[in-house]
């Protein structure tokens, strides 16, 4: 089963200069713990509410200067829709990560979850006859 017949989240993103201040009311207003840094619509970075604690305010940064790209974890394990769901989810497992984006022809798509993965495979696997 390849990662395009997954259900995908919606893509969520940010570009490298964009303020943390921006990055952290995208991340409250639509409720995600994670955005995708891109840049020209190409996944390199990743950015977590943990990241902008642990980085910015528990280090006592100036975070009224600090862009995404100061804050974003990079380089970042992506998949295309073209893979097979098993290399997203053991990608997932090896990094210990919940979830990824997905590229089509490099452009960022959506991200499948750790569980779309797994639901995906389990479908796979379970004869026409059960």
């Amino acid at each position: 089963m390849k990662v395009a017949d997954c259900r995908l989240e919606e893509p969520l993103s940010c570009e490298r200069a964009e303020s943390i201040i921006e990055v952290a009311r995208k991340l409250r207003q639509n409720k995600v713990r994670h955005i995708v840094v891109v840049d020209n619509e190409k996944p390199v970075g990743i950015v977590a509410a943990v990241d902008i604690v642990n980085n910015v305010i528990a280090e006592g940064s100036d975070y009224k200067q600090m862009k995404a790209a100061d804050v974003m974890i990079s380089p970042i394990f992506v998949v295309d829709r073209q893979d097979e769901v098993a290399t997203a989810y053991f990608g997932m497992v090896k990094r210990n990560t919940y979830s990824c984006p997905v590229v089509d022809n490099g452009k960022f798509v959506g991200m499948i979850t750790m569980s779309e993965a797994l639901k995906a495979i389990a479908k796979s696997k379970i004869p026409k006859e059960a």
